[in-house]
């Protein structure tokens, strides 16, 4: 495991007819992450017009916190609703990422 916070964005494109409820779910994950998960720094849920894809930008203290996230009942919760109302048009999308310049604050 790495001491090295873990970054990444997860697209989710939902299927026909089905973005409300789809929001609706992100929107219950958000705010369960928020109130349980300490080691979670930042998740936050955007939507892009354009392409209709929901996107999360997520930080994690480390690869722990990253692996218990995905244990959470909040995300198996999300996993499974996805596949049982068929929510998504495609597989979730993503795409760790590694910082190489910039800043967060000023």
């Amino acid at each position: 495991m790495s001491d090295q916070h873990v970054n990444l964005v997860a697209i989710l494109t939902p299927a026909p007819g089905k973005k409300d409820r789809l929001r609706e779910e992100l929107h219950e994950i958000t705010e369960a992450v928020y109130r349980h998960e300490p080691d979670v720094l930042r998740y936050h849920l955007h939507y892009q017009d354009e392409t209709g894809e929901f996107v999360l930008i997520e930080r994690y203290a480390n690869t722990a916190a990253f692996d218990a996230h995905k244990a959470q009942a909040a995300f198996q919760k999300l996993v499974r609703v996805c596949e049982e109302e068929n929510l998504l048009s495609k597989p979730l999308e993503l795409k760790m990422l590694k910082p190489i310049g910039g800043h967060e604050n000023r």
